[in-house]
C-alpha cells in the first residue's frame, strides 16, 4: 500500500511538473512568434538581412574561389540560419522588458502609417545617430587629452 502510494505521489509529482513546462514552452512559441512579427514590423529583421550579404562578401574576399552560385546557397542558408538564432536569442532579452501584450501592441503600431514611417526612417537615423556619437566622441577625446597635457597638480 505505502509503495502505491509513494509511486502514485511520484506519477502526480511528475504530471504537474510537466504541465507548467508546456505551458511555458506555449507561451514561448507564442512570444517567439510575436517577437517575429514585431522585428519584422520594426524593419529590424531587414536590417539585418542588408548585414548578411556583406558579411559574406568579408568571406568571399579572404575565402577560396568559389562559384556565385555556392555564395548564393551560403547566403540564403545564413540568411535562415541567423534570423531562427537572433529571434531565440532575443526572446529571454525581451521576456525581461515587455510583456507577450505590450509586445504586440507595439507590433500594432509599427503597421500604423506613422509606425512605418519610423520603421523605414530608422536605419538612416541609426547611422546619422552613430556618426554624431563618433564626431562628439573624438571632440571630446581631444578636449580631454588637451587638459590632462595641462594638467598641473
Amino acid at each position: 500500500m505505502k509503495k502505491l502510494f509513494i509511486g502514485a505521489l511520484v506519477l502526480a509529482t511528475a504530471l504537474f511538473i510537466h504541465i507548467p513546462n508546456a505551458t511555458a514552452q506555449e507561451a514561448n512559441s507564442e512570444y517567439k512568434q510575436a517577437l517575429q512579427e514585431f522585428m519584422s514590423a520594426s524593419g529590424s529583421l531587414e536590417s539585418m538581412n542588408q548585414l548578411l550579404p556583406q558579411l559574406i562578401n568579408m568571406v568571399k574576399t579572404t575565402g577560396p574561389s568559389l562559384p556565385d552560385s555556392y555564395w548564393k546557397s551560403v547566403e540564403d542558408k545564413m540568411r535562415d540560419m541567423f534570423k531562427n538564432k537572433i529571434i531565440e536569442g532575443y526572446v529571454p532579452i525581451y521576456q525581461k522588458y515587455l510583456t507577450l501584450d505590450e509586445l504586440k501592441q507595439i507590433t500594432a503600431f509599427y503597421q500604423t502609417p506613422i509606425g512605418k514611417k519610423l520603421a523605414k526612417s530608422s536605419p538612416a537615423i541609426m547611422i546619422e545617430g552613430a556618426q554624431l556619437g563618433q564626431k562628439l566622441g573624438m571632440e571630446m577625446f581631444k578636449e580631454i587629452e588637451e587638459e590632462a597635457k595641462n594638467y598641473k597638480p
